[in-house]
């Protein structure tokens, strides 16, 4: 079983900060070419805690995660975060897929209020 590395407690993120949070992945397996991640603090968690995180540091911009993981995947995910009423982007870190656009549209009928991004993961 591979281990996630994970901070204990999120720190509150001024107004100026952008955060972006990666749930349930190691960080080895962040993508390397971020897009929009570039410059922005990543704090990594595990999925139960992504409701806490999100009360706490409401202003998240992107939220990084697997399609699917041992503990959940991108559909669990969505449900919660719209749940929370999350407004951000969220990038789903899946190899190669046919038709991600079908993972796209399946997300976003989840969370409407999301924009989703599908990448790879980094390679090792």
């Amino acid at each position: 079983m591979e281990q996630i590395q994970c901070r204990p407690h999120l720190r509150v993120a001024s107004n100026t900060d952008r955060l972006s949070l990666v749930v349930g992945m190691p960080v080895d397996d962040v993508p390397h070419d971020r897009g929009s991640l570039e410059g922005a603090k990543l704090e990594y968690l595990p999925y139960a805690l992504i409701h806490a995180a999100l009360t706490r540091v409401p202003m998240v911009e992107t939220i990084v995660a697997p399609l699917v993981s041992d503990q959940f995947d991108a559909l669990d995910l969505a449900h919660e975060l719209d749940r929370a009423g999350y407004r951000g982007r969220l990038m789903i870190v899946t190899p190669r897929l046919p038709r991600p656009e079908m993972i796209k549209r399946e997300l976003a009928s989840i969370c409407p209020n999301v924009k989703v991004h599908i990448a790879s993961p980094a390679t090792h």
